[in-house]
């Protein structure tokens, strides 16, 4: 069976659980029916990944912020990575959101880095 995020809310509180159901709609009428909470997402687990994570050797820029940006339609968006391998740089990112990333459904033609925070010694 497929397994499933699903975020819920009530006043100020969020909830984030994890679940293995049927079908998305299986897993908002579950939580419908048995919670005052409103279900505000269902995520699909795509890919998950329960190896032992890696010793922090604090070899890594801790983070970097970048806006990705569809030229021809003049849309963008900002995201952010952590822990940025010491041997990539700005143009790596740029080559791999051009890659791999989307904006609406559009290609990324280009990036720019808004900061690129240096390791604390």
């Amino acid at each position: 069976m497929p397994k499933y995020r699903v975020q819920l809310k009530q006043g100020s509180r969020t909830i984030v659980n994890n679940i293995e159901a049927k079908s998305v709609q299986a897993v908002i009428q579950f939580f419908e029916t048995l919670t005052t909470m409103k279900v505000t997402e269902v995520l699909k687990i795509e890919y998950e990944n329960n190896t032992l994570q890696p010793i922090d050797d604090m070899q890594y820029y801790p983070l970097g912020k970048f806006i990705a940006r569809n030229e021809s339609s003049s849309k963008s968006h900002q995201f952010i990575l952590q822990n940025i391998k010491l041997t990539k740089n700005s143009d790596d990112v740029d080559n791999l959101a051009r890659l791999c990333l989307e904006i609406d459904g559009l290609n990324v033609t280009s990036t720019f880095a808004g900061l690129l925070k240096n390791k604390l010694v």
